[in-house]
């Protein structure tokens, strides 16, 4: 079975699927691997790497998908982009697919005839994901770093978000530190730009965002109270040992209203909890203004967003070069769907050392349960119940 790693097309993705290490590795066990021109150089992987390695490289997309036959990539097709146009009917595409944000991928992917496995669906024996955590860990990673960055370098002015002088270079330093804070260490001036001294912060879902998240906000001095529904999740919690942290079952409107930062990570594997709705947010946005940043939004989101104008706008959405939004309140909202991005050759590396060994098992035709429970679209059918109950579609049982 032929590989072929195309070059994400989504605007500020800057992940590749997989590196050159991962692609040596499939060629010495006999795969043959096709990566596009390019789609390695936003993390700082040149394409002669990737031909030392044993690809070959295709001039561009249309080449790469022709001559393919599992496509393995980063992020859902871009539709709107007409990257669904390349897709052939015996193909397989694994990636981070997120069919239940959107109905038109969901039809376009329908209409394809293809095959589609998605990472974030692959759960081992014990229901863990080990192709979500690592990108899971980053995106917590950095959603405790923005709730400092936020809170020190931006302000609303009229109905847009304004950032102050020496934005650009703590950007700089958080992106240059963000291996030592992935270990929840953080010092020196990062320390000083991200600070969360004293203040309060509130954690919706205590998995593996969450806790990365309360790790960082913890190093940044402040007070943590982690909101997580599974008993046996909030005793490891607990078991942590972060000062100044509470882990409850539920929150209250008094929680919420002295919470200078909000970070919204909870997700289970369909569509993510709305955990706030639009009154308690207006009610505590009254007592003090948040940075609230929604790590869920590419499930639908853990808080409504309300723009500017007062409309309730679910599909607003920053970018990791400009994250911030103003919703209505006076609150900073960041709803990124690709935060992992902002630091692409550390996620790249993560996340193909994580992928390569199930790449190799579709890739031999191996029979494995994970892969098989994984797999949401088919020959025009879905075969995800998730994935049609979000969108009212009939759903076909695998055979």
């Amino acid at each position: 079975m032929r590989i072929g790693v195309p070059r994400e097309v989504k605007d500020y993705e800057g992940r590749v699927a997989l590196t050159p290490r991962a692609v040596a590795s499939l060629a010495s066990s006999g795969a043959k691997v096709i990566v596009e021109k390019d789609a390695g150089a936003r993390s700082g992987f040149a394409d002669a790497e990737y031909a030392s390695a044993g690809a070959q490289i295709a001039p561009d997309a249309a080449q790469l998908y022709s001559k393919s036959d599992l496509i393995v990539k980063v992020k859902e097709i871009q539709v709107g982009k007409g990257e669904h146009k390349n897709i052939l009917p015996g193909h397989i595409i694994f990636g981070y697919n997120h069919f239940e944000s959107s109905r038109e991928l969901t039809e376009a992917a329908i209409g394809s005839g293809a095959t589609f496995i998605s990472f974030e669906k692959v759960a081992d024996s014990a229901g863990q994901t080990p192709l979500l955590m690592p990108m899971s860990r980053i995106a917590g990673t950095l959603a405790g770093a923005w709730a400092g960055f936020f809170h020190n370098y931006a302000f609303r002015h009229d109905r847009s978000i304004r950032m102050k002088a020496g934005f650009e270079q703590a950007r700089a330093r958080l992106v240059e530190g963000f291996e030592r804070m992935a270990e929840a260490k953080v010092d020196g001036a990062l320390a000083a730009d991200l600070s969360l001294q004293d203040r309060h912060v509130v954690i919706f879902g205590g998995g593996t965002v969450g806790e990365a998240a309360a790790r960082v906000c913890h190093a940044l001095g402040a007070r943590l109270a982690i909101v997580e529904k599974r008993e046996a999740r909030r005793k490891y919690l607990q078991g942590l040992g972060l000062g100044r942290c509470s882990v409850v079952a539920g929150a209250d409107h008094d929680l919420l209203k002295g919470a200078s930062a909000v970070i919204g990570a909870t997700y289970d594997k369909e569509k993510a909890d709305r955990v706030v709705d639009e009154k308690a947010l207006k009610d505590a946005s009254e007592v003090r203004k948040k940075v609230i940043i929604d790590v869920s939004v590419d499930q639908g989101g853990n808080f409504p967003f309300i723009d500017s104008a007062g409309r309730y706008a679910p599909e607003s959405m920053g970018t990791i070069m400009s994250p911030a939004q103003a919703d209505f309140f006076g609150n900073v909202f960041v709803r990124v769907p690709n935060m992992p991005s902002l630091v692409p050759r550390y996620a790249s590396m993560a996340l193909s050392s994580a992928i390569v060994e199930y790449v190799k098992a579709i890739a031999s035709g191996s029979e494995r349960q994970e892969i098989a429970r994984a797999t949401g679209i088919s020959a025009g059918r879905i075969l995800d119940g998730a994935v049609a109950r979000a969108h009212g579609m009939p759903c076909a049982k695998p055979t």
